[in-house]
Parts: structure tokens; sequence; C-alpha cells
């Protein structure tokens, strides 16, 4: 399973090194530039703060991530407003709200998350968990909403951009006495805390910085158990043109009280992202 994430991540980086360095070999002509998708910096910057209402869609393995964001600014880059989002996978159904304000190099949200698991149940506390410990099917059907604030960032350095993600998370709504396995976070906790912290640095590929990859650290802490998991990985991205971006993330357990393999790790991203807002105006050419 593990080697199948590892290639798929890699054939996604490459392929983006071997698009930037052919898009790079030959200038295209100004008739060309009609049908050449082109990348432009200031895209999301351009034009005047304003009301506006933007969409995000993640598509990629295993999922689909739709977002409606409603806000004042200059969507994705300046601007604050409010966030909505389903989540939808093969393990159950959920949803996102909260607030976001978005300035250059950070990013800053706070909302609730409710799931409701298809395949979870609630699980009785031990001091380590197993993959076949999160298969039992004979206790409550595990259902919780998660209060969360996180602040992101991606500061310029060199090459490349220093990444940083705070997380603060509660877990309510699971029973006294019951430890759940939080789906996004993929972590198993006793209610309710759960901290992250995440840093990372990745460097940027093609003459206009199209394409990033990078490595990533972070450890999570568990106060209810406590305990601490560590994980590592590797982030990489290409943007295709202004809306289109093909992304993938992958993020290991290194050391963790449990024995879950793939489900203790964050492989949130792999494959496509598509960004529209109102008022842009005319496009680019």
């Amino acid at each position: 399973m593990r080697a199948r994430f590892f290639s798929a991540f890699t054939a996604i980086v490459l392929a983006s090194v071997c698009v930037s360095g052919v898009a790079n070999a030959q200038a295209p002509t100004v008739d060309e530039r009609r049908s050449v998708p082109v990348v432009h910096r200031d895209y999301w910057s351009r034009g005047e703060a304003r009301p506006f209402l933007a969409t995000t869609v993640d598509v990629g393995y295993l999922y689909l991530r739709p977002r409606i964001t409603v806000g004042y600014g200059k969507p994705f880059t300046l601007w604050a407003g409010l966030d909505a989002n389903p989540i939808v996978s093969n393990t159950g159904l959920g949803a996102y709200g909260g607030a976001r304000v978005q300035i250059p190099w950070f990013d800053l949200r706070a909302g609730a998350r409710a799931f409701r698991a298809s395949e979870r149940e609630f699980l009785v506390p031990q001091s380590n968990y197993s993959s076949v410990d999160l298969q039992d099917t004979t206790g409550q059907t595990s259902k919780y909403v998660t209060l969360e604030a996180e602040l992101s960032g991606g500061i310029p350095l060199g090459p490349g951009t220093v990444l940083l993600v705070l997380t603060a998370s509660s877990v309510r709504g699971v029973p006294a006495g019951f430890f759940v396995y939080e789906e996004t976070l993929r972590v198993i906790t006793s209610p309710p805390t759960i901290y992250r912290a995440r840093t990372g640095y990745a460097l940027r590929l093609g003459s206009e910085g199209n394409g990033r990859v990078g490595v990533v650290g972070e450890v999570i802490d568990l106060p209810g158990r406590s305990a601490l998991v560590y994980r590592a990985g590797l982030i990489g991205s290409f943007a295709i043109d202004d809306h289109l971006e093909a992304v993938g993330l992958l993020v290991l357990p290194v050391k963790s009280p449990d024995s879950i393999g793939i489900l203790g790790g964050d492989f949130a991203e792999l494959g496509l992202r598509y960004r529209w807002a109102t008022g842009l105006g005319a496009p680019y050419f």
C-alpha cells in the first residue's frame, strides 16, 4: 500500500518537472499563448478588494472535497470571510464550517467539523491499538464534532518556502470513558484536546517557480493519552494554469503509540485542485 502511494506521488512530481522543462524549452508565440496554459503570479492579487463568492474543488485518489467561500477582499490572497464544505469519504460523512482570514504568507481559520463514521466505532481505552482494533464493529458507531483553530504559513526563504502549520483541536461528543479515531487528523485520541505542529521546506521548481517539492515533519500531542505521534513525509505541487494545480501530500507515521499503518498517516492530497472566484474581470492572454 505505501509503495503505491509513493509511486503515485513520485509520478506527479516527475510529471510536473517534465511539463516545466518542456514549457521553458521554447517560448510560445503571441498566438500560441492563447491556447497554452499560463500561470500569472499576480492573477489572484489583481483588481480591487470586493465582496466575492469563491470555490475550491480538490479531486483525487479516493476523495472529492468541494469548498464554498463567501468573503471580502482579494480571494486566495488577502481576504476575510466564511468557509463551508461537505466531507465525503469511504469511511463516513460530515461537514465543516468556519471563519477564515488570509494575508500574504499566512492563513488563519477557526471552525467546527462534524463527522459520522460508517465503519469506525468508539474505542475502549487501551495503551496501544492495531489496525485490527479499528475494524471492530461490535460497539457504538463513532460520531463527534471537532472544534478547531489552525494557523498555516508559507514564508519565502532562499530558493524555496518555509512551511508552518499549528493546529489546536477539541473533540466533542464522545461518550465518557471512550477513545475515538479522529478521521481528519488521523489519530486515536482521548478527548478532548489534540495539538499539532508541522514544519518543512519546499523548493521552487522551474524558471517561473510554478512547481515545488519539499519535505515536512510534524508532532501531534495527545494529552489525554500522554502520548506523542511523530510523522514525516513529502509534499509536491505544480501550477498548470491560473486556476488548476496538481497537488500531492504523503506524511507517514515515524513513531506512534499505535500500530495502525497508513491509517495513522496524512495522505490528504493526491490529485488536482481547481479554484474560481467572482469579480476577476477579463482573463489574461
